[in-house]
């Protein structure tokens, strides 16, 4: 298990969630490709914060990355009971500047790895119409997994040299959780992208192929709202007992434990 570089954080239930705001984070990615000086980036929300507090594998998982960023207002909310606020809400798809406009303006090279085929690639072209001079090197599908939910190595070292040979700067990982994060963690040392970000579904988002919240959604902070009313079939119990789950254990962690300096 790849171990991450110290820097400010807050623990969410067990998993280290990274104090960053915007300014710090452009720096850090422009200090890694400067460099040359490998930065992994993953993102945690309500949802993985449960998963990873009964899956001792998933939270080593995920506290092994570099910056472990905010990903929903759940996390933000817990970080605030805990006494170290993060800054701002920092999911993928809030960074879609800093991850695709300062690429065109610094001229790195990025790769989309994920999500269903025909998807990155849908991605890459409207990226391209968004982000007039970003280099899109690379794009492949990620519905390479097993039967037993892994990437056989094969397959595994195929990809990686797939990945290298277009020598991107930054590269998105969307395999979903945890697979994007073992994936990343089993290969860091043979993948030589000095940036490397997990993102989910984050390239349906910029294929146009999954509804984003709208704007005034995201504002009053009611994405959870939003999409238990788009799906209800498939939100209910997320958004209900398991938000409430997480609520309560939030609230019962800081009466423990006090707030973290």
């Amino acid at each position: 298990m790849v171990t991450a570089r110290t820097h400010d954080s807050v623990d969410v239930l067990g998993v280290r969630v990274s104090v960053v705001d915007v300014p710090l984070l452009r720096r850090r990615l422009c200090e890694a490709i400067e460099r040359r000086d490998q930065l992994t980036i993953t993102f945690a929300n309500p949802n993985y914060v449960m998963a990873a507090r009964k899956d001792p594998t998933l939270r080593e998982l995920m506290n092994s990355f570099d910056l472990n960023l905010a990903d929903g207002w759940g996390v933000v909310m817990a970080a605030r009971i805990f006494g170290k606020p993060v800054p701002s809400r920092m999911a993928n798809d809030d960074l879609t500047d800093e991850f695709f406009g300062l690429s065109a303006e610094r001229g790195w090279r990025v790769f989309l790895f994920g999500n269903a085929p025909g998807v990155a690639q849908a991605a890459a072209e409207n990226l391209r119409r968004w982000y007039p001079g970003v280099q899109i090197v690379g794009t492949q599908h990620g519905h390479w997994a097993d039967a037993s939910g892994r990437i056989p190595d094969e397959t595994a070292d195929r990809l990686v040299r797939e990945i290298n040979e277009a020598r991107p700067d930054i590269l998105h990982v969307g395999l979903g959780t945890p697979l994007q994060q073992i994936f990343v963690n089993e290969h860091l040392g043979r993948l030589t992208a000095p940036v490397i970000v997990t993102c989910g579904a984050y390239f349906e988002h910029l294929a146009e192929r999954r509804e984003y919240y709208p704007a005034w959604i995201l504002r009053l902070r009611l994405g959870w709202l939003y999409r238990l009313f788009r799906d209800p079939r498939a939100m209910w119990r997320r958004y209900t007992i398991e938000l409430g789950s997480y609520v309560l254990r939030v609230l019962a962690y800081r009466i423990r434990h006090g707030k973290q300096r």
